[in-house]
């Protein structure tokens, strides 16, 4: 412990001389986060302080950016926003996010086979480290997914409109989900009829990386002949599901098509690359017409797919059994966290900082995300008019954060162990779902008592709760009663 605080402190400190700070966000508006576990404060502080260096201005051609791709190429690519984009909401880059996404969404197009452009630079451009022209680039086909279903998780922060209304938005989700579908051949029934090199130009070269990487079939780049992957059938799963709820919130009938989609995508998942000989996943599904495991596991927890509690802790048991990039660990805090697997997701969040390729943009945002919707457990469903809490915080530990940014307005939250504070600075009334780990009778919020409901997490925690209103501009302050 003393270790990674001391390894911690220095980098924050060398990180801050070396670097001249921009104000992207002003101080009085950026989510500060206090603690007695001085390593913990002190990693978010790193991720902070990190996470800004790569947020820039307006002044670039492309409007309101960060870096999400390798750092030094000037680019953010459709996966790693996706998957960085709850981190910089926390952090008040609520204008760089919609900018990115519309800029994703503005530039899908038939002549691309309806992909849009995998990376794009600070001048609006696609970064030429992965476009040549419409028929020669790279492009890994979760991307649309992915985008589709972080949008809508941008919307439960955010309560942004544009994310489920907007014209370039829908147009977006509609073709991804439709003519991008079937231009790669991806509905469940042709999951393993699928072709290795589709759509390819005239000119095909299995010597051109833009020609063999123009539709790859899952976020694993090197791993030879995939045709379908767990990781973009989970992508589909997730990006449907969300499809369908947009869809809803707009009022349109048909959008039980797509939960029917999410359906056969997640039971494709459960009942052919889940392998109960060996009680776990396999992840690709090759052009020889055989299962290989590789890279994949994670997104499974990260689209939240399965419902399946041992098929769950298989997974999570997988993949704290290997050893993985950055660009995967980044998640794990949050995917942890999740399940209830708290001591790992801890000490997971504690290394990211000190790690090799810690400056990777996704791992200060990742440890963001894993610390106030992780362990400070905080999750936003604005569609239901919800804010959620619960901490997993070692016991006898204090932690507060101050500024998150919510709709219109902030959330600050306070965990000690068996109380937990909320202040509303926002102009909505909201429902408080507040949560504790252990098995209580009752939750007195302001002096009433409310008698608890309980469920397991993934781990097998007893997780107790109750939903009390929180006005707008007002506070409550809930103490677990066993």
């Amino acid at each position: 412990m003393r270790t990674h605080l001391f390894l911690i402190t220095l980098l924050a400190t060398i990180f801050c001389a070396c670097h001249k700070t921009v104000e992207i966000v002003p101080a009085n508006e950026q989510s500060l986060f206090s603690s007695s576990d001085k390593a913990l404060e002190q990693s978010y502080t790193w991720a902070r302080n990190m996470a800004y260096s790569y947020a820039h201005t307006d002044h670039d051609p492309v409007g309101y950016w960060y870096e999400a791709a390798l750092p030094n190429r000037e680019a953010f690519c459709m996966r790693d926003v996706s998957h960085q984009t709850i981190g910089a909401h926390i952090l008040g880059l609520q204008a760089h996010n919609k900018n990115m996404m519309m800029r994703f969404a503005e530039n899908i197009t038939e002549e691309k086979d309806w992909c849009s452009y995998w990376e794009i630079n600070r001048y609006n451009k696609p970064a030429p480290a992965d476009y040549d022209n419409d028929s020669t680039f790279w492009y890994n086909l979760p991307a649309n997914f992915d985008v589709t279903q972080a949008c809508l998780r941008l919307y439960e922060w955010t309560a942004d409109e544009d994310y489920v209304s907007d014209a370039t938005m829908l147009n977006f989700y509609e073709k991804s989900l439709n003519e991008y579908v079937e231009r790669w051949n991806l509905k469940p029934e042709n999951a393993f009829k699928r072709e290795r090199y589709m759509n390819k130009a005239a000119n095909f070269d299995y010597g051109n990386s833009f020609h063999v990487c123009r539709g790859l079939s899952s976020y694993a780049e090197t791993f030879p002949g995939i045709t379908m992957s767990i990781d973009l059938l989970s992508s589909m799963y997730a990006a449907n599901k969300a499809y369908a709820k947009i869809l809803k919130m707009n009022n349109v009938a048909d959008c039980e098509e797509y939960m029917e989609r999410a359906e056969a995508y997640q039971q494709i998942i459960e009942e052919r690359f889940w392998d109960a000989d060996s009680v776990r996943y396999n992840t690709f599904w090759t052009q020889d017409m055989v299962f290989r495991r590789g890279e994949g596991v994670p997104f499974i927890l990260w689209f939240d797919v399965t419902e399946n509690v041992e098929h769950k802790q298989a997974a999570i048991k997988d993949i704290l059994a290997d050893e993985w990039n950055v660009e995967n660990l980044s998640a794990f805090p949050a995917i942890l966290y999740r399940n209830g697997y708290n001591e790992d997701a801890y000490r997971i969040t504690l290394q990211l900082p000190t790690m090799r390729r810690s400056e990777y943009p996704e791992v200060s945002y990742g440890v963001i995300e894993g610390v106030i919707a992780g362990a400070m457990g905080v999750e936003p469903r604005l569609s239901e008019g919800v804010i959620a809490t619960c901490s997993r915080l070692k016991r006898g530990t204090t932690a507060e954060v101050k500024n998150v940014p919510l709709a219109d307005g902030y959330i600050s939250l306070k965990h000690e162990d068996d109380k937990s504070e909320i202040v509303n600075n926002t102009t909505r009334s909201l429902t408080w779902e507040v949560e504790f780990i252990g098995d209580c009778a009752t939750i007195e919020v302001d002096g009433k008592s409310y008698p608890a409901e309980e469920r397991k997490d993934t781990f097998g925690n007893v997780i107790s709760s109750c939903k009390v209103k929180l006005g707008a501009g007002k506070s409550l302050t809930a103490v677990a009663k066993y």
